[in-house]
């Protein structure tokens, strides 16, 4: 379970990353990508059709159809996903959950957490699919088994 994205965003993150590893103007169908990842059918179709009104992914109806990418991996961030599926401010909540929480009434972690924050942020800011792909590369397999 993640502590900072929603599992919609974890499914986001991986069907896009899978995508990335896809020849070029291959369109994929849904049951594929589900089956590949093991996410669920339904959810997936949700959290693609999500991607594709913001501009990450393209859906194709008919015999060739499915998904794919909409741009180059080289040119989407892994920010552009994360704020399609969790919004601008899925970072603003306190750790903790304390409402309130902030700069003037800060909980027990919330100067660690800021600083993580800031972390996360240049970290989603800075990675395109085609860089995260090459580093994961050699692990796609190792996660499809491990979402088992």
């Amino acid at each position: 379970m993640s502590l900072i994205f929603s599992k919609s965003c974890e499914y986001a993150l991986q069907a896009s990353l899978f995508l990335a590893q896809q020849p070029k103007d291959e369109y994929l169908l849904l049951r594929d990508i589900s089956e590949s990842l093991n996410i669920p059918h339904h959810f997936l179709s949700k959290v693609l059709q999500t991607l594709s009104r913001s501009g990450v992914v393209v859906s194709l109806k008919g015999a060739n159809g499915g998904f794919s990418l909409a741009r180059s991996p080289k040119e989407i961030k892994l920010i552009e996903i994360v704020r399609a599926i969790d919004g601008d401010k899925f970072l603003d909540d306190c750790i903790l959950g304390f409402p309130g929480c902030g700069d003037k009434n800060p909980c027990p972690v919330h100067a660690q957490w800021k600083r993580a924050k800031e972390i996360v942020l240049n970290i989603l800011n800075e990675k395109t699919l085609a860089v995260l792909g090459k580093e994961l590369d050699p692990k796609l397999d190792l996660i499809a088994r491990l979402t088992v």
